[in-house]
């Protein structure tokens, strides 16, 4: 029979006993973790994924895991930090011990590929829902949401709709390079590394392009014009509003900007005086009818 103390121990092999910075002063099997961090400020993010609401039903569990972790290491990128640590809370209907197993096998991916630690969790019965904890360490200055100013350059990192396309391949069980990128998104640390000397602020596009570039200009007391032409996406407008993509969102001045590479980021417009975000194609304004994801809604 299946019991917390059997599923707890399928994970038990992720903890390393060792870490090359020696963070870890006691790591999972007592009932907290403690860290040392050499006296470095941590940066720290929780992503809540659930069935149904951010992952489709038929998704294996294994890449219910990797995605669960790699969405949260996004937010850590956006701010301009690298991985650590990491804590992840699991709740599963499932009764069969190989289903944690096999989630296990996609936590121990998502470890190697993205150089980060395990230092604990907890499990518990019901609908699925995975709640990860990531802490990490800046590159060099935070990049908050709050730095932009009029006259700065907008950027993101990558193409948009990508999310899009693989959720609906993902659904219908076609298997694509969409459909992989969705079962593995990738969180921007190298980009982020580059332009954490050189942006004013930053944000992952997680809830859409729209949404998005609406938390900087809010949180900076400025407005936006981005050019449709501009934009690299993959269909159309709502491809401007759905998010997954988990690219980079970005301003910059202009001196700044010419340290990028242009065919590796791509400026889509300016930061503006104003508290608009203001859409144009062919120079006709376009009307924003949604601007991004909602899981309430």
């Amino acid at each position: 029979m299946i019991s917390e103390k059997k599923i707890l121990k399928t994970f038990q092999h992720l903890i390393n006993t060792s870490d090359a910075d020696d963070l870890i002063e006691v790591g999972s099997g007592d009932d907290a973790a403690v860290l040392d961090t050499k006296g470095k400020n941590i940066v720290h993010s929780l992503d809540i994924s659930k069935v149904g609401t951010h992952f489709p039903p038929n998704f294996l569990p294994e890449d219910i895991a990797y995605r669960s972790v790699a969405v949260a290491l996004s937010d850590l990128a956006a701010m301009g930090a690298y991985p650590s640590f990491m804590t992840i809370g699991l709740t599963s209907n499932s009764k069969d011990l190989k289903w944690y197993e096999d989630f296990a096998k996609g936590i121990e991916n998502s470890i190697k590929d993205f150089k980060i630690e395990l230092v604990g969790g907890d499990v518990t019965f019901g609908e699925i829902s995975i709640c990860v904890n990531v802490f990490g360490f800046l590159y060099d200055k935070p990049l908050k949401r709050s730095g932009a100013m009029p006259g700065e350059k907008i950027f993101v990192t990558g193409t948009l709709g990508i999310g899009k396309k693989g959720l609906d391949d993902v659904t219908n069980d076609v298997d694509s390079i969409y459909s992989q990128k969705f079962r593995r998104p990738e969180p921007q640390f190298l980009k982020s590394e580059f332009i954490s000397k050189l942006a004013s602020s930053c944000i992952d596009i997680s809830d859409g392009l729209i949404k998005d570039l609406s938390s900087i200009c809010s949180m900076s007391n400025v407005g936006a014009n981005i050019k449709f032409e501009d934009i690299p996406i993959l269909k159309d407008v709502a491809d401007l509003s759905y998010g997954d993509d988990f690219e980079l969102c970005f301003t910059i001045s202009e001196a700044n900007s010419l340290f990028l590479d242009k065919s590796d980021y791509f400026c889509i417009g300016e930061i503006i005086e104003g508290n608009e975000i203001l859409l144009f194609k062919n120079n006709n304004l376009i009307t924003i009818e949604t601007d991004g994801w909602d899981s309430f809604k």
